[in-house]
């Protein structure tokens, strides 16, 4: 038992012990082994180095290019997901409350830096339970909606092609994802027609998108998508729901 006493009290020291500088490269072994549960079609790859004992840099490779309307509503939540993800760890929290500042950098197309931001505890929205939904647990809807809410700090965002522009994504009481999309007068005569909702869904399950998002948020609980096509004063012009039946999933 004496011996037992002193091996405990030896592996609790070692613990006590551990300085700054060892938990930052704990952290950032731990995120490189987990790097690749990141990784899909549009995020290559990602990986952390240890810059000092108060910085960490993240590296996240795409095939974005700066400037798509995509490319940007993505990178620029990014790090708000990145930052809530590393502060679910216990690990990652104890770096945050003792001043370790995250600097994000996206890459995009031909090694492009599209964005570069540092994160710390205080640039961070409330805690989202991250762990629990890598576990397979589905977010309420006050979660899933904090999750939304990392992409709605960059709207509005306009899609130059069309001028419709995103002005909020949110998910409603039955856990539909719901896109608010403001389109500008010369839309109005267009989506008054009769047949365009039939028009505009073909094109959207054609273009592969819609599958793309289905497939991106099935472990958030997303049940159906929704757009809602509005005027410039808020009015809705055009509602239009895609089941993940319709999507093929």
């Amino acid at each position: 038992m004496k011996k037992l006493f002193f091996v405990l009290m030896a592996s609790l020291l070692l613990m006590a012990c551990q300085t700054k500088k060892d938990k930052v490269q704990d952290f950032v072994d731990m995120y490189n082994r987990s790097s690749n549960m990141i990784a899909n079609n549009k995020i290559k790859s990602t990986s952390a180095k240890a810059v000092s004992q108060d910085q960490v840099d993240i590296m996240v490779e795409t095939v974005y290019e700066k400037g798509e309307m995509e490319s940007d509503l993505v990178t620029n939540a990014l790090p708000e997901l990145i930052g809530q993800a590393i502060r679910s760890e216990k690990l990652g929290q104890e770096l945050f409350d003792s001043g370790v500042k995250f600097n994000i950098k996206v890459y995009g197309k031909n090694a492009q830096v599209i964005l570069d931001k540092a994160i710390d505890n205080k640039s961070l929205s409330k805690d989202v339970d991250f762990k629990s939904i890598a576990k397979g647990d589905k977010p309420n809807n006050e979660q899933l909606n904090s999750i939304l809410e990392s992409f709605n700090k960059s709207l509005p965002i306009e899609d130059p092609s069309t001028g419709t522009k995103i002005t909020s994504i949110k998910a409603d009481a039955e856990n539909n994802l719901v896109y608010t999309c403001e389109v500008p007068d010369s839309f109005k005569t267009a989506l008054a027609i009769e047949g365009t909702e039939k028009a505009m869904k073909e094109a959207m399950l054609q273009s592969g998108q819609i599958r793309q998002v289905f497939s991106q948020t099935s472990v958030l609980g997303i049940n159906h998508i929704k757009y809602l096509y509005t005027d410039k004063s808020g009015k809705v012009l055009k509602e239009i729901t895609i089941t993940k039946e319709e999507a093929n999933l």
